[in-house]
């Protein structure tokens, strides 16, 4: 199914390289980053609600992995900066499921509905290693990882927010809950920090076994690290993110290390609240219909917080989605912080049209050292 790493990155030592000096170096040092994925929109994986999780859950990772390795098979030889990974796929209940609740499939996502609809039951929620979910979940990412790991291919994943999760277990109601009860969600989002602690250690414990890990397996999940959404936080004010959401995720961070978080577009007026976040490694900004590209708010940030410029080797990198032409057009701009575009192309031809552009604007560009 899979062949070495090396196949379908030929570089892919010389790329590691420059990935880990670009996250570890200032501002301006190394230039952008390019990841491109050509073809991923029209690609389609096996549907969800086509298998008994119970019965055929091996049957349905057996065919998500074939159709990983045919996305790697896609992309083979790409000169970006992207090294491929696997990561689990059941749709978004995963994310809340590991807690409490069962997962309901749709043909490309799935859903738990909420479990909290009575706050008294907060009480009764407990962290329980026999959960089904925590369980099936905990097999999937060690079954997934023992197919890939003799192939030097590194596992990826990423987990809710405290306040993701909160909305999760709790559902719409948290946003009265936000005016009318606040120590409530304090209380929930305290449990929420210590259930995504819990889910994302066992996690690790499958990714990172004696006889599975390799010279790539830290590249995109660290056990120093962890990768969260923060969605939630486009629906609320800057000043309830700061009051129901920073503080969370900084306490997650500081169990951990580091984060990546993952948000949208929608949610612009809470990234600069996301960039106070000690331990931020990197910020992925991707776009959502009908609202401001990623570009536009990246131009903002540079303009209004100076330490993304002349900042230190632990400033955060910005993702960003972008196109092909917003990529040449933000070029510039973007060699003064750090950045990574992320360009979505219909085909393989486009993203080395892509690549070439980048390659080329990034050899004309005058490197600044690190520490000047």
């Amino acid at each position: 199914m899979f062949k070495d790493i090396s196949y379908y990155k030929p570089d892919v030592d010389s790329c590691v390289e420059r990935i880990r000096r670009f996250f570890s170096s200032p501002p301006g040092t190394l230039g952008p980053l390019l990841y491109t994925f050509p073809g991923v929109l029209e690609a389609k994986g096996p549907r969800l609600d086509s298998y008994d999780y119970e019965t055929q859950l091996t049957q349905y990772l057996d065919d998500y992995l074939e159709y990983q390795a045919e996305l790697m098979e896609m992309r083979r030889g790409l000169e970006d900066d992207w090294v491929p990974a696997v990561g689990p796929y059941l749709g978004i209940g995963e994310y809340s499921a590991f807690v409490a609740g069962e997962i309901e499939f749709g043909p490309d996502t799935s859903w738990v509905q909420p479990v909290l609809p009575d706050k008294e039951a907060l009480d009764s929620l407990k962290l329980d290693p026999r959960n089904k979910w925590f369980l099936m979940l905990n097999l999937a990412t060690r079954y997934m990882v023992e197919r890939i790991a003799p192939y030097r291919i590194p596992f990826a994943r990423g987990y809710y927010s405290p306040l993701d999760l909160a909305w999760s277990l709790r559902g719409e109601a948290i946003y009265l809950d936000l005016y009318e009860d606040p120590a409530w969600v304090h209380k929930l989002l305290g449990f929420c920090v210590d259930a995504i602690d819990w889910f994302a250690r066992a996690q690790n414990a499958q990714v990172f076994r004696d006889g599975l890990v390799h010279k790539f397996a830290s590249l995109h999940t660290a056990p120093d690290r962890i990768a969260i959404s923060e969605d939630i936080a486009s629906l609320c004010s800057p000043s309830h993110y700061v009051e129901f959401g920073l503080p969370y995720t900084q306490e997650l961070i500081r169990r951990f290390g580091q984060c990546d978080i993952h948000c949208h577009s929608a949610g612009a007026h809470a990234v600069p609240e996301f960039l106070k976040l000690r331990g931020l490694r990197q910020l992925q900004i991707v776009d959502d219909p009908n609202q401001r590209r990623p570009v536009t708010i990246l131009e903002e940030l540079i303009q209004r917080i100076p330490s993304l410029t002349d900042g230190t080797a632990d400033t955060p990198a910005l993702a960003i989605n972008a196109s092909a032409e917003e990529v040449e057009q933000c070029f510039e701009l973007a060699s003064k912080a750090k950045v990574v575009f992320c360009v979505t192309t219909a085909t393989r031809a486009e993203a080395e049209e892509v690549i070439s552009m980048f390659k080329a604007m990034l050899r004309a560009r005058t490197p600044r050292t690190a520490g000047a």
